[in-house]
Order: structure tokens, then sequence, then C-alpha cells
């Protein structure tokens, strides 16, 4: 071990260096404060014996200066002939490590010696699994902004541009990852699809499982999907009934006993020619009905989130829109957000909100929610994730 001595006693300052060389480190001396730590800046060292009374710098000035530039940790081993103990807190309080009372026996330098290199070695080590911590870190934060984009990806990149409908939404999540996921589907020529589904729990895992949901729920060209199925004589495709999906969905995906993992949903599908709602709610948040030039209120359907009874038996809901009329669904982020005194946004508030904007676009009428919602929370960033979709039926 490379070992840095100040000391401006002749005598003291050849003795250690002796010993210090006999039991096989490399030993740098300087004569007092001022020359070791130019010493020190050439090269640092992993420990330093320093007396406390020299001239031009003193043991406590270096200790300081060596503990303001040093990037690793160093052990200071303090030599001193003051006995008090309101010195020895002092000079612990300054940065040393240890003490020696001069003159040095030999035997409690060695032990000193001792204590001091299992230190800086611990150090060392804590250092090396820091870094290899830190390098771990980094990896797993990649992968998950990695997985954050394809999540993103996932989202609808534009809606449908349709004549008689118009469709916006509004997507927060809280961390990198979300539990919430949404998307608006056109199944045919006649029909709209669309859904807001949240997973519980946070981060990686119902992440996850959003992603794979997500993929189910995406119908592909010309393929049959949870959404969609192929009659097999006619070849011809027909869109699944929502109490249906809903169903499938429970059959397919009930709750791990384990990690107790569930999920809700809203889906609902619009006919552009009818402008008939089909919807289905498995323990999600009641959709908002706001019609033309009235108050919105919700559309109740009890139910069950997903997963949670193998038997669950999922009902259809239906209403007939007329122009003006909007539909907004929305994740449970939104009423449950708090204003850091344990008073809920609740659905009353969103209500308040989504009327107070009613006169403007669809898009500003979500932003005047999100406006609202964040003047709630204040200053605190958000516990869960923000998911708000809204349907406006044109003349």
């Amino acid at each position: 071990m490379r070992i840095l001595i100040a000391e401006d006693e002749a005598v003291s300052r050849r003795l250690l260096e002796r010993r210090l060389t006999e039991w096989g480190h490399e030993v740098v001396a300087a004569v007092n404060g001022r020359e070791a730590l130019a010493f020190f800046r050439e090269a640092p060292f992993s420990l330093v014996i320093t007396d406390w009374v020299m001239p031009e710098m003193d043991g406590l000035e270096l200790v300081r200066r060596i503990r303001r530039e040093a990037e690793e940790y160093v052990y200071i081993i303090m030599l001193t002939s003051k006995a008090e103990k309101s010195d020895l807190v002092k000079g612990m309080d300054n940065g040393a490590d240890d003490f020696i009372h001069k003159p040095f026996d030999k035997e409690e330098l060695r032990v000193r010696l001792r204590a001091g290199e299992r230190i800086v070695e611990l150090e060392a080590r804590l250092k090396q699994k820091n870094e290899a911590l830190s390098q771990a870190s980094d990896k797993m934060f990649e992968s998950i902004r990695a997985a954050a984009v394809i999540q993103n990806s996932l989202l609808p990149a534009q809606v449908p541009d349709l004549p008689n409908v118009r469709v916006a939404w509004r997507f927060q999540p809280c961390d990198e990852l979300a539990g919430d996921i949404l998307n608006v589907l056109q199944l045919d020529e006649e029909n709209l699809g669309f859904y807001v589904l949240d997973v519980s729990g946070h981060g990686v895992p119902a992440a996850l499982l959003a992603v794979t949901l997500s993929r189910i729920l995406s119908p592909l060209e010309d393929q049959a999907s949870l959404l969609i199925e192929k009659d097999d004589k006619t070849g011809r495709q027909r869109i699944v009934n929502p109490a249906t999906v809903a169903n499938n969905l429970n059959r397919r995906f009930q709750m791990d006993m384990v990690s107790g993992q569930y999920f809700t949903m809203l889906y609902a599908v619009f006919n552009l020619r009818t402008r008939e709602l089909r919807m289905v709610n498995a323990g999600h948040p009641a959709i908002v009905y706001a019609p033309h030039q009235k108050e919105p209120r919700l559309l109740e359907m009890p139910s069950l989130p997903i997963g949670f009874i193998e038997n669950a038996d999922y009902r259809e809901e239906r209403i007939t829109l007329g122009a003006g009329d909007r539909i907004f669904l929305y994740s449970d982020g939104i009423p449950e957000t708090d204003d850091g005194q344990q008073r809920y946004f609740g659905t009353g508030r969103l209500l308040k909100a989504l009327d107070s904007s009613r006169q403007l676009s669809i898009e500003e009428n979500l932003d005047g929610v999100l406006r609202e919602l964040t003047s709630w929370r204040g200053n605190a960033s958000f516990s869960d994730d923000i998911t708000l979709l809204g349907l406006e039926v044109h003349s």
C-alpha cells in the first residue's frame, strides 16, 4: 500500500518511514502539511499518517484539504501528543479516522495500520460493487426506456378521420412504463371500436400485461382477433359482441394468485351509420355520457374486473347517441388523484370539469380536465397513470 507521511520531526519521520518500509509498504515522506498536500495532488494515497502540529500547514488543515479534494476514500491517522478528549473530537470532526499518541509504539502502529488497511480494502470493494450496481441499473433503465418506446408505439398514432365523429385522447403515465393502455380502431366501414384498460399495480409487471392485452386486442389485417372473428363458411369477418370480448378475456386472464394482478376495462363499439353505442364495463370507472346541451352524467354498469371470478358473466349495454353528444372513457387515476390532503378529485369534479369546457372542441375539453386535475394535484407528480378518451358525434 502507498502511504504518505507528514511529520516535521526528522527522527520520528525516519522511524516511521523505516517501520512502514519493513512491513512492505511504499512510503513517501513530507516535512510539513504543505509538502504532503503537493505529494498527494501528484498521486493520491490510500492511507495518510500526519502529525498534528507542523509548520506552514498543520495536520488538521491537511486533513481538511485531503477530504475536500480526494475522489476516493483516504484513511487518515493523526500523530499527536494531545490527550484531551476535546482535541480528539476536534480531529475526528475535521476528518481524521484514528489517532496514535507520540512517541508511538511499534505494535500499536501495526495494529492501527492493519485496521486502516481493512477499511481501505472494504471501501475499494464497496466502490467496485457500487460501480457494478450502477452499470446494472443503467442497463435496466435502458431496457425500461426501450420498453416505454414500444409501449408508446401501441397507442393510436392518429385517430381515424371520419366525417361524423371526432375522437381525441390524452395519456400521461406516472412512471416510464404504464399500466394503462387505450386504443381506437376502425373495425370495419361502419364500426369504430375503442377501449381503455387499467392493469393493477405499476411498473414492469403492469406494463407487460398492458402490452400483451394491447397486442391481443389489436386485429391484424385479414386476421381474426378477440374483436373480430371470421366466418369459416363465408370467409367474412364480423364484429364480436363487446360482452363476448370481456368474457373471453376473463377466461384467458384469471387473476394471478401470487401477484394478485388483474385489470379493468371499458370497451365500446360505435356504429357510424345508426349511432348506436354498444359497450361493456369490466370493473372500470363508469363511462361519462354528455348529451348535447345537457349536463354530463355517469352510465353506471356495475361489474367485476377481469380475472376476479372465473365464471363471471359480462353484459352488453346499448345507447343511441345524437348529434353533439359526447362520451368519455377514463382510468381511475383521474377520480383518485388527491390534493396532498387525502381529498380525491372524484367523479363529481370530473363531471364539472367536462361540463365547464363543453362549448370547446373535444380536444380542448380533454385539456380542460387535465388543467383542473393538475391544479388539484398541486406541485406533486401524479401517483397513477392518467388516461382520458373522448368521442363526439357530429351531425
